[in-house]
C-alpha cells in the first residue's frame, strides 16, 4: 500500500481558525487524503490523530511537558499525552489541556492562551476537486520575547510533529 502523502497548504481561508486569533506570527497547515472507507466524523478524526501518534512524538511531547512545567508554562496535570477518548469536545469543555473554542459538523477548533503564546490547532475534513482532506492547521501569537524564545527550538518538532501524525492516523485506521 503507498502512504499517503501529507502536503503543507496555506491556512484554509473558510476555517474557523483562519479568524481565530487577533493576531499571527506563526502559522501552518497540512492536509493528506482521507480514506475513502472512513466516515468524515470530526471527533473520529480528532481521536485517532492523538491516539495513533508515533511513538517517538509520544516520547518528545512528555519530554517537552516535563521541561516547560519547570518555567511554569501549562502542561496536561498528569504529564501525559492526550488520549481524547473520553472528551466531548463541546466548546467550553477542556480536552487535557486544550480547551474547545468552537465546533462545526467538519472542524474542531481548540486551543489554549498562556502568557508567553496563545495558539490554536484547526482539525478539518474538507473536499477539494472529489477528495476529501484531513486539514490539521495551527496559528500561533506570542507574547513579547518569552512567546518567540520559546517556539524557536518548538517550531522545527511541531513541523516534523504534525504531518507525522497525520501519516500515523491514516495509516493506522
Amino acid at each position: 500500500m503507498n502512504e499517503a502523502k501529507v502536503e503543507e497548504i496555506p491556512v484554509p481561508p473558510q476555517a474557523l481558525i483562519a479568524q481565530a486569533l487577533p493576531r499571527v506570527d506563526y502559522r501552518d497547515a497540512y492536509r493528506i487524503p482521507w480514506p475513502q472507507e472512513l466516515d468524515l466524523d470530526i471527533i473520529a478524526f480528532v481521536r485517532l490523530i492523538f491516539t495513533s501518534a508515533p511513538s517517538w512524538v509520544t516520547k518528545l511531547t512528555l519530554w517537552r511537558n516535563r521541561i516547560v512545567k519547570l518555567f511554569g508554562i501549562k502542561v496536561p496535570d498528569n504529564l501525559s499525552v492526550n488520549t481524547p477518548l473520553n472528551f466531548s469536545f463541546e466548546p467550553g469543555t477542556s480536552a487535557s489541556f486544550f480547551r474547545v473554542y468552537e465546533r462545526r459538523t467538519n472542524e474542531l477548533l481548540l486551543g489554549e492562551d498562556d502568557r508567553h503564546l496563545d495558539f490554536r490547532l484547526s482539525f478539518l475534513m474538507e473536499e477539494r476537486d472529489g477528495v476529501h482532506y484531513a486539514v490539521v492547521a495551527t496559528v500561533v501569537q506570542f507574547h513579547g520575547r518569552a512567546g518567540r524564545v520559546y517556539f524557536l527550538p518548538v517550531r522545527p518538532f511541531h513541523r516534523l510533529m504534525v504531518p507525522a501524525m497525520l501519516r500515523s492516523a491514516v495509516r493506522n485506521f
